[in-house]
């Protein structure tokens, strides 16, 4: 079975499956949910690039992955790899693990290696009312300024039973310090927000993205932050000692 097993990775890690598995899986959404791509003119074709999209459901990741024009290695949490099935379709797909509950070092250290080898690296966001999604977005713009990768903005909706997938135009921030990554950090999310038609946005949002500024959008962050800083605090009081 062991031997077995290894056949198979090896197979799927080859390159004819990614592109044969992507070519399939777009077909279908195209064909049965109707799917609508913007602005894939967008995606640089060639050099390093981190890409950040929001994240509303387990499509996502296949969906964008199967939209963006070039070959693309997305995070994925670890919990999918512990399943030998779905190890081999993420890791077929290019997925690499990532630690959601703590700072994963060697889940940095693999998206850095992919960027400086000129692939490209996506990242998915849950949202503006999270702790995570403002985490997550930092690690997006940090892996951009360390690597001087453009970050490109997406946005995955649905229209009813359709998909919809919008790609903004990428952007670089200059400077490595922490003020440069939140500068990136707040652009970032403004552009996603823009993205996003008015009704599949978050709520607490923005009104007007594009005419928000760097500050607006932090503001908004740090005020996310904090929220749901007090939230666990509350429930780890409410729920006493453990």
């Amino acid at each position: 079975m062991g031997r077995m097993y290894g056949l198979l990775m090896r197979l799927v890690e080859h390159p004819w499956f990614f592109w044969t598995a992507r070519a399939l899986f777009l077909t279908f959404v195209r064909v049965f949910y109707g799917l609508r791509i913007e602005g894939r003119e967008h995606v640089p074709r060639e050099g390093p690039i981190v890409l950040a999209s929001n994240h509303f459901s387990a499509w996502d990741p296949p969906v964008v992955g199967s939209c963006t024009p070039r070959e693309i290695s997305f995070m994925a949490k670890k919990e999918l790899f512990e399943n030998p099935v779905f190890r081999l379709a993420v890791r077929g797909l290019h997925a690499f693990p990532v630690d959601r509950s703590r700072n994963d070092l060697g889940a940095v250290k693999e998206a850095l290696r992919r960027l400086k080898q000129d692939r490209a690296v996506g990242i998915f966001i849950q949202g503006t009312r999270t702790a995570d999604s403002v985490e997550a977005l930092d690690g997006a713009a940090f892996l951009a300024l360390r690597t001087n990768a453009p970050l490109v903005p997406a946005a995955i909706w649905r229209d009813g039973r359709r998909f919809r997938v919008r790609f903004g135009e990428p952007f670089v921030v200059a400077g490595r310090d922490r003020a440069a990554m939140r500068r990136a950090t707040a652009e970032a999310m403004r552009r996603i927000l823009a993205l996003l038609p008015q009704r599949a946005r978050p709520a607490g949002a923005l009104a007007d993205p594009d005419a928000a500024d760097a500050d607006d959008v932090r503001t908004v962050l740090d005020e996310v932050r904090d929220a749901s800083a007090e939230t666990v605090g509350g429930d780890d009081a409410a729920h006493g000692p453990r």
